[in-house]
């Protein structure tokens, strides 16, 4: 067996075992947590981790956030979102649902003043019930006044599962009843930039998370804040409500701020591209040979010292195991970089699992030449 076959089989061996032991995690009931962690885990949330104790956040000057936490009654709301468009912002997105009519009809015509008085709101909705991929979903929660007037609308679900999991995409556009209906950040965003810039579809993009601080505003601060919200795209929901938190990749986090998230993502354009599955296992594997060949020739090189304190020195556990710490560091750390400059997300799940077996598969290999050449 030549040197370059024995390589090549001994990588696939080892991809052959993190394929096995995978495929037994994801399969078999009682190691649930552990399919949980290989199907949620993504390196853009260590990136971002990183970015979050090293880097000040920055500064987006253009959307800004009224907290609206403490109000509960509707003409308290309408009185704010009355404030809010005294102070001349360019759009105003309204993460509340108006569901429903209630006893006080006051309070009900209040909001529904507002809402057909200024034309720059975008309010949200809720889709409900998905059925399949050609309907997608069967129903939808509208604000109250949503059908006898005008207004713009966008829906705000996350993704399917949304009180499960870690929120990293956002949707252009999802199913109703058949037809395709925009999202809130879609909406939003056009309307703050004047086009439709960005296109409506059924479409995941990937939230770019990099630490950012935008101004949030006291709902009872809003008249004497003219500065910070004229001409901006101003995003109205609660910062502390507990029934509308997600987990992120930078923590718990509430829905308007996601929302902020996901709607700069848009404005700026730094959607995060995620390679495709098969070009991953691509670069995964030829990752994991580059080490198998790399190794070996470090070995043997080691070995044919023959100075034994250089030997001693090159060939002992503690430096190989030194030199593979620093290889794998390398690679994490290449990978953050071409992830900070080009927002390319490579995901080494599968290339670090086949490395990690490196050592089985050439051991296993060795063993079975060896009784080979016995025989």
């Amino acid at each position: 067996m030549t040197n370059t076959i024995k390589h090549i089989v001994i990588t696939l061996l080892a991809f052959c075992i993190v394929g096995v032991l995978a495929g037994i995690a994801l399969n078999i009931g009682f190691l649930d947590p552990v399919a949980k962690v290989i199907k949620n885990f993504s390196m853009s949330d260590v990136y971002y981790q990183i970015l979050q104790e090293t880097d000040d956040p920055e500064e987006n000057s253009d959307i800004v956030i009224v907290d609206m936490s403490e109000l509960h009654k509707r003409q308290d709301l309408a009185k704010v979102l009355h404030e809010i468009e005294e102070q001349g912002p360019r759009v105003v997105g309204v993460d509340v649902v108006f569901e429903g009519l209630k006893e006080d009809s006051i309070e009900d015509e209040m909001i529904w003043n507002v809402a057909g008085e200024y034309d720059n709101l975008v309010f949200s909705y809720r889709l409900l019930d998905y059925q399949d991929d050609r309907t997608g979903f069967h129903d939808a929660v509208h604000s109250f006044f949503a059908e006898a007037l005008e207004v713009e609308e966008g829906f705000t679900n996350m993704q399917r599962d949304l009180y499960g999991g870690i929120k990293r995409v956002l949707s252009l556009g999802k199913k109703c009843q058949g037809a395709l209906q925009p999202s809130f950040i879609a909406k939003v965003a056009n309307r703050y930039l004047g086009t439709e810039a960005v296109a409506i579809e059924d479409r995941d993009v990937t939230i770019n998370y990099t630490p950012t601080r935008f101004t949030v505003v006291p709902f009872d601060s809003v008249k004497y804040q003219a500065t910070n919200l004229k001409d901006k795209l101003v995003l109205f929901g609660a910062m502390k409500e507990e029934t509308d938190m997600h987990y992120t990749p930078l923590g718990k986090m509430a829905g308007v701020e996601l929302l902020a998230y996901s709607t700069q993502t848009l404005l700026e354009q730094k959607e995060v591209y995620e390679l495709p599955l098969w070009l991953v296992a691509v670069l995964s594997f030829l990752l994991t040979l580059l080490t198998q060949v790399g190794w070996t020739s470090y070995t043997d090189f080691a070995e044919r010292r023959k100075n034994k304190i250089a030997k001693l020195c090159l060939c002992n556990s503690f430096t190989k195991a030194i030199l593979f710490f620093l290889w794998v560091s390398f690679i994490v750390w290449l990978a953050f970089i071409i992830f900070f400059k080009f927002n390319v997300n490579i995901s080494l799940g599968l290339g670090l699992s086949g490395i990690a077996f490196l050592s089985l598969s050439r051991s296993f290999i060795n063993e079975c030449i060896s009784i080979i050449k016995e025989k």
